[in-house]
């Protein structure tokens, strides 16, 4: 709060100084403590911020904790006309007094640097690293990925395959109320109403299948190779999530860029119609000429404000893939990689050995090979062994026996053959084989594809590192050339539409540049993806 009271009035001291005198005294200088620096001449109403830093001794870990000692800047400098004065100004770790006499203009830019630089060291400098390992840990699709891998994993056991044996237990108790009229053959008779009756009976069954022509063997390595699909899937899905929050990490970088080309347009523009309205008060320019300063100022504003949302939007969708909270505010490093060199043949031959979606359609290859061993071993015998104890007790209150029970072991083997089920095998093997051949079909376009996919990101890549050469070459030319052309309208040499024209090349130039490296970065992302670089598992 005391900061922002004394922002405010220096503000209103900075306006009333400015305008009652367009410019610094050229023959005062200003001698800062604990510094080899000295000015003189200062002649802007804004001075540079090196010179700012200087004057007032004041470093950046001010920014963050008020450092332990205190910074005392002694200055001497006196303002014509001007009603303010100041004294006993203090403030945490400096003195103002000294700071606000020396310039309070200065002092205003400092603030402001003050406000700015807080604003951005609290926010999250997020890494592309740390944004692929968050995105590996909260990307949703990455998670319903590894579950789909984890349910491959279990499918691939001894039990599925049919090689271990089965144990089933079984109880049954039958209870009866009946009325029964016996007469035997000696004559006798045996009349009972409401007998009761009960039979209990339970047994352990145990049966193991020890041949079946070697299809639990081909149905285990079937499994195996299914459980490798699986992870290649998810190896696949994650990969496809880290193209897409690299390209989104790199849509970040590209809208803080352009963000920053379109504030350095939109300052120029300004500087512009400062010059375009004095030049008018002065008589020396037409009123059209501050119009269309005006008009331009007003379309690097529109123009910057949408780049703005375009910046907040690219965080977003960041943030969305990466899986938290949508409205986290952070930064992204402005450093990018230096290119690196690739050779055709190396990437080419990766392909095959490496690009995952290759190597699926190579497993579901085997897989369909697999299945047909399979269905071939349905034609040949199967031995099965059984074995299992029996308890049987039977209680009657009527009939021959009034109780009676039973119990033991019984075990025994048999064989079985399939000798005709309605050509069902050979259906099933035929369409098996016709399986196998379009798998093979498919490993074949999908190799050839990728080998496309690759020479066309390859191209994409060199001629990205091409561009960015040239528009590096060709931004340094607009630059010069606008900074000619701004001298050359200040003296009056050329119209404000030649100078527009000056500015809105130079503004290009440097979105070309940008789009180049993001180009780069993405191109080579790709070729990462492809060879099967992007992703160690």
């Amino acid at each position: 709060m005391l900061i922002y009271r004394y922002t405010i009035l220096m503000m209103n001291i900075t306006m009333k100084n400015y305008s009652n005198n367009s410019k610094l005294n050229r023959d005062e200088k200003v001698n800062c403590e604990n510094s080899d620096y000295s000015f003189s001449q200062l002649t802007m109403p804004q001075i540079t911020l090196r010179e700012t830093l200087r004057c007032s001794a004041v470093k950046f870990p001010l920014l963050n904790n008020l450092i332990s000692k205190s910074i005392f800047v002694k200055a001497k400098h006196h303002k014509q006309n001007s009603d303010y004065s100041f004294s006993q100004l203090t403030m945490p770790q400096i003195t103002l007094r000294e700071t606000l006499r020396c310039s309070a203009v200065k002092f205003s830019a400092f603030i402001t640097l003050v406000f700015l630089s807080v604003s951005v060291s609290a926010q999250q400098v997020l890494t592309l690293s740390d944004a692929l390992k968050m995105a590996l840990e909260n990307n949703y699709a990455i998670q319903v990925a590894k579950n789909d891998a984890a349910i491959s994993t279990n499918n691939n056991r001894l039990g599925a395959a049919g090689m271990l044996p089965t144990v089933t237990g079984t109880v049954n108790q039958d209870n009866q109320v009946i009325d029964t009229k016996q007469k035997f053959l000696n004559g006798t008779e045996n009349n009972r109403d409401g007998a009761k009756s009960n039979n209990l009976n339970a047994n352990i069954e145990l049966g193991w299948t020890i041949f079946d022509g070697f299809k639990m063997f081909a149905a285990k390595n079937r499994l195996e190779e299914l459980q490798k699909v699986g992870e290649l899937k998810m190896r696949s899905n994650i990969e496809q999530t880290f193209m897409r929050v690299t390209k989104a990490y790199y849509d970040v970088l590209l809208a803080k860029q352009q963000l920053a080309s379109n504030q350095d347009a939109f300052k120029n523009s300004e500087k512009r119609l400062e010059l375009a309205t004095e030049k008018y008060k002065a008589g020396k320019s037409a009123k059209t000429e501050m119009l269309k300063a005006q008009v331009d100022l007003n379309t690097d504003k529109a123009a910057l404000m949408r780049q703005e949302n375009n910046y907040k939007n690219a965080q977003t969708n960041l943030n969305q893939l990466l899986g938290r909270d949508l409205n986290v505010s952070f930064t992204v490093e402005e450093k990018l990689p230096e290119p690196k060199n690739y050779k055709l043949d190396e990437l080419l031959n990766k392909v095959n050995g490496q690009n995952t979606n290759l190597m699926i359609a190579k497993k579901n290859q085997q897989v369909s090979l697999l299945s047909v061993r399979e269905i071939k071993a349905e034609r040949m015998p199967s031995i099965n062994i059984r074995s299992g104890y029996n308890y049987i007790r039977q209680e009657s209150e009527a009939g021959f026996l009034q109780s009676s029970q039973n119990n033991g072991f019984h075990y025994g083997a048999g064989l079985s053959i399939n000798l005709f089920n309605g050509f069902d095998v050979n259906k099933r093997l035929q369409n098996a084989r016709l399986s196998l051949k379009s798998n093979e079909l498919v490993y074949k376009d999908s190799l050839t594809r990728l080998q496309n996919q690759v020479q066309q990101a390859f191209n994409n890549y060199v001629l990205s590192i091409q561009l960015i050469a040239f528009e590096k070459e060709n931004e340094k030319v607009a630059q010069e050339n606008f900074d000619i052309a701004n001298e050359q309208y200040k003296v009056g040499v050329i119209t404000s539409i030649e100078l527009r024209d000056a500015q809105l090349n130079l503004l290009n130039s440097q979105i070309r540049l940008l789009n180049a490296q993001y180009e780069a970065q993405i191109n080579e992302s790709e070729l990462l993806r492809l060879t099967g670089e992007l992703v160690k598992l």
